[in-house]
C-alpha cells in the first residue's frame, strides 16, 4: 500500500482484504508449524478458509441495514464458516473486535485494545482447556500491547504496531512454553496466523508492510530441549493421540449459553481441542458453532442432538501429516476423487460427465457393500455424497474404516443426488481442496431438496389416508403433499420448496417419472415467478418418482 486508510468504517474492509491476502502467502509456513494439539499440518489452511467465509459473507452484506452490517455479518460467517480449531478461534477474535467498533463502524485505537481484550476473554471462556504457548498467548500478548500504547497517547496506526509488535514478541516465546513446540523446534502455528492478521492491520493503518523473518523448524535432532513451565496449568502433557482420532464440527442453532456450556462440559468428557463459541452475545439464544476432537465421532454429534437441531455437520479423520514436502502443495499434488452413490443410468451417467466417480446403489447399499466399493480409491483422498444412500452413523463407521485401507474419506453433507448435482456445479478440479470442499458442501446446504414418491398400498398420513395411485410429496422424510397424480404433487412440492425463495428448480425424474414434467412445472410457475429457471434431467432412479432441488 502506498499510504494509510483513515479511521473508519473503511478499515475493517480493508483490513479483512489484506488479512486474506496475507494467509495466503503464509498459508504454507504456517502449516509447516503446525505440531499441537495434533500435527495434521492444516492450521493455515484452517485459518484461510475462515477468513474466505468471513470476506464472502461481507461481500453480501445488506449496507442498507446500518454501517455495522458488515461486521455482523463478517463475524456471522467467520462462526458459520469456521474450519478446525484455529478457525473457531480467529471467529471469535473477530467478535470480540466489532462488539467495540465506533458508531459509524470505525476501529479507532480505544476499540482495538479493548477488542483485543475482549476477544482475549472470549477465547480463553470459549476454550474448554486452555494452554500456554499456543494462540491464546499470543492473543493475550497483542492486547497488552495495544492497551499499553493506548495508554501512552498512541492512535490506531500505534496501537496497530504495539499490538503486532508484542504478538511477535509473544510468538517467539512459545517455542519453550509448550513441548510440542519446543521438541518440534516450532513457534505455535496458530499464533502466527494471528500475527499475519494483525500484521495485516498495521499495513492497513501505517502503509508500512512490517518485516518478519520465516518461520520454520529450527532444532537439530541432538539438541536437548528444555520446556519453561512458568505458565501454569493443568496438563504438562496435554491430552493427545487415542483422544484425538476425529475433528468433529457443528453448528447448534437457538441455544441459551447455559446449553453451551453443558455440551462444553460433557464433550469434555470424551474428546480434546474442545471450543464452543457463538457469533454475538446470546439474545437470550445464539447459534453456536461447536469443536472438538474424539475417537467417538457419534457419541460427540449425539450430544449436540440432545441440545437441539444441529446444522453443517462435518466429520474429519485427523492424520498426523509428515514435514518433508510443503503440506499445503501435498494436498494439491494428491490424487483426489470426487464419488457419488447414485441410481439409476441416467444419474450414473449424468455425475459422470460432470467429472465424479460413480458408485451404484440402484437396490439399496450396506456399509459392508461401501466399504467394500471404496477399496479401489486405495491411495487417495474421497470426497463421498452418500445422497441419503446410508444413514450418517454407517456413514462414519465407513469412513473410519476406510481409513484402515489408505482412503481418506470426507463425506459431503448430501442428502439426495439434486444436491449432490448443485455440489457439482461449483466443484473447481484445480482449486485447493480444502475451498472446493467448502463451496461444494455450501452448495449442497443451500439445495432445498424434496421427492414424489408412488403410494403403493393402503397408509395413513399426516394428511389423511392414501392408497395405491396417489403421490406423496416427501421433504426430509416427513410427507408434505399428497395428491393424486405426479404432475400435482410434484407442482405443489416445488411451489413449498420456493416459498422462502430460490430461482432455479432442478428436476431429476425417476424410471416411473414423466418427461413432460420439467416443462409442464415451467409453464405452471410462469406467470407468478417468471424469474424461475427449470431444469429438467432423467436420473432413472427407481426410488422416486422425480428429485426436486431448488435453489
Amino acid at each position: 500500500m502506498t499510504g494509510p486508510i483513515a479511521e473508519d468504517g473503511r478499515v475493517v474492509v480493508a483490513w479483512l482484504g489484506r488479512a486474506v491476502l496475507g494467509l495466503e502467502r503464509a498459508v504454507d509456513e504456517i502449516n509447516t508449524l503446525n505440531v499441537f494439539p495434533v500435527a495434521d499440518a492444516d492450521t493455515g489452511t484452517n485459518m484461510l478458509v475462515t477468513l474466505r467465509a468471513a470476506a464472502r459473507s461481507a461481500d453480501v452484506a445488506d449496507r442498507t441495514e446500518g454501517p455495522h452490517a458488515v461486521a455482523r455479518a463478517t463475524v456471522a460467517g467467520a462462526v458459520a464458516g469456521a474450519r478446525g480449531n484455529s478457525g473457531v478461534i480467529v471467529s471469535q477474535i473477530m467478535r470480540g473486535l466489532a462488539a467495540q467498533l465506533g458508531p459509524d463502524a470505525d476501529l479507532t485505537a480505544e476499540g482495538l485494545a479493548t477488542g483485543l481484550r475482549n476477544a482475549t476473554d472470549l477465547v480463553t471462556s470459549a476454550v474448554a482447556d486452555p494452554i500456554e504457548g499456543t494462540i491464546l498467548s499470543v492473543l493475550r500478548a497483542s492486547a497488552d500491547g495495544a492497551g499499553a500504547a493506548l495508554v501512552g497517547g498512541g492512535n490506531l496506526a500505534a496501537c496497530a504496531r504495539a499490538a503486532a509488535d508484542a504478538a511477535f514478541d509473544a510468538l517467539l516465546r512459545t517455542r519453550d512454553q509448550l513441548a510440542d513446540n519446543a521438541a518440534a523446534g516450532v513457534v505455535d502455528a496458530g499464533g502466527r496466523g494471528l500475527l499475519v492478521l494483525l500484521d495485516a492491520l498495521v499495513e492497513v493503518t501505517t502503509g508500512a508492510v512490517p518485516e518478519r523473518p520465516r518461520f520454520g523448524r529450527q532444532i537439530a535432532p541432538h539438541v536437548q530441549v528444555h520446556v519453561d513451565h512458568g505458565h501454569t496449568h493443568d496438563h504438562a502433557d496435554p491430552p493427545r493421540g487415542p483422544h484425538a482420532d476425529y475433528e468433529v464440527m457443528y453448528l447448534l442453532p437457538a441455544a441459551t449459553e447455559a446449553t453451551a456450556n453443558r455440551l462444553r462440559a460433557e464433550l469434555q468428557a470424551f474428546g480434546d481441542s474442545v471450543v464452543v463459541v457463538a457469533a454475538a452475545d446470546p439474545d437470550p439464544v445464539a447459534t453456536w458453532s461447536v469443536h472438538t476432537h474424539t475417537t467417538e465421532p457419534g457419541a460427540a454429534i449425539q450430544a449436540g442432538l440432545r441440545h437441539g437441531k444441529l446444522r453443517s455437520i462435518a466429520v474429519n479423520v485427523l492424520q498426523e501429516a509428515g514435514h518433508g514436502e510443503t503440506p499445503l502443495q501435498a494436498l494439491l499434488d494428491a490424487p483426489r476423487a470426487i464419488v457419488a452413490l447414485v441410481s439409476g443410468d441416467g444419474a450414473a451417467e449424468l455425475f459422470t460427465e460432470a467429472g465424479a466417480e460413480v458408485i451404484r446403489c440402484d437396490t439399496g447399499m450396506t456399509h459392508a457393500e461401501l466399504l467394500a466399493a471404496l477399496h479401489r480409491f486405495e491411495g487417495r483422498e474421497v470426497l463421498l455424497m452418500p445422497n441419503g444412500a446410508l444413514p450418517t452413523p454407517e456413514l462414519l463407521a465407513v469412513a473410519a474404516r476406510s481409513r484402515e485401507s489408505g482412503v481418506l474419506v470426507t463425506l459431503l453433507p448430501t442428502s439426495s443426488m439434486v444436491q449432490a448435482i448443485a455440489a457439482l456445479a461449483v466443484h473447481e478440479p484445480n482449486g485447493h481442496a480444502a475451498d472446493d470442499t467448502y463451496s461444494m458442501a455450501e452448495a449442497a446446504a443451500g439445495a432445498r431438496c424434496g421427492s414424489v414418491v408412488a403410494v403403493t398400498e393402503d397408509a395413513l398420513t399426516i394428511l389423511g389416508p392414501c392408497g395405491p395411485g396417489d403421490y406423496l410429496g416427501m421433504v426430509g422424510g416427513e410427507v408434505v403433499v399428497l395428491e393424486e397424480d405426479q404432475y400435482s404433487a410434484g407442482e405443489a412440492l416445488a411451489e413449498l420448496l420456493l416459498a422462502t425463495g430460490g430461482d432455479m428448480v432442478t428436476v431429476l425424474l425417476g424410471e416411473a417419472g414423466d418427461g413432460d414434467f420439467p416443462d409442464r412445472v415451467s409453464a405452471a410457475l410462469r406467470p407468478d415467478r417468471p424469474e424461475v429457471e427449470v431444469v429438467g434431467y432423467v436420473g432413472g432412479q427407481n426410488a422416486s418418482v422425480m428429485e426436486i432441488g431448488v435453489e
